[in-house]
């Protein structure tokens, strides 16, 4: 029986498949064992955590692999690049995820992913303010923790 993350996964590879193919590239096994990797295993990540992650499981790969293969995937719009603050590059996948936006914590780097219908509304007003047909938006909120517990929160 295959769970939604094996089915969303699935999708994803028969989209890889016939982008590089209309693209005129090479299939290759390390761009397909990245693609499983970030479909069944991977929420927020960077390159760097791709690249180890694929190591430590022994999957032998190159970090130009894997930068070459998220730059791929991006274009072929199975991935999405956030530059979150500071100059912190990460990936999500984006196939089988609804709409959402982003809280980040300034002092841990923690990431909360939400819903607001709202943000519907608020991204079709201001369409219609400027005389644009908004396509999707991407919300990025900074936050400080205010967790007691949390590890890396800023002592005032």
């Amino acid at each position: 029986m295959n769970t939604p993350a094996q089915e969303v996964y699935r999708t994803a590879e028969t989209a890889l498949k016939t982008y590089i193919r209309t693209q005129g590239l090479r299939e290759t096994r390390e761009r397909y064992a990245i693609l499983k990797e970030i479909y069944l295993n991977l929420e927020h990540f960077d390159a760097e955590q791709l690249y180890n992650q694929l190591l430590a499981q022994g999957i032998k790969v190159s970090r130009a692999t894997v930068y070459n293969a998220l730059q791929l995937f991006v274009e072929a719009g199975l991935v999405r690049r956030y530059l979150f603050g500071e100059g912190r590059m990460l990936y999500e996948r984006s196939l089988g995820r609804q709409q959402h936006d982003h809280l980040i914590c300034v002092d841990c780097g923690a990431i909360e992913e939400f819903c607001d219908p709202q943000m519907g509304l608020v991204t079709e007003s201001v369409g219609r303010l400027f005389h644009m047909r908004p396509e999707r938006h991407d919300l990025v909120i900074y936050a400080a923790c205010e967790k007691p517990n949390c590890p890396n929160r800023k002592i005032p």
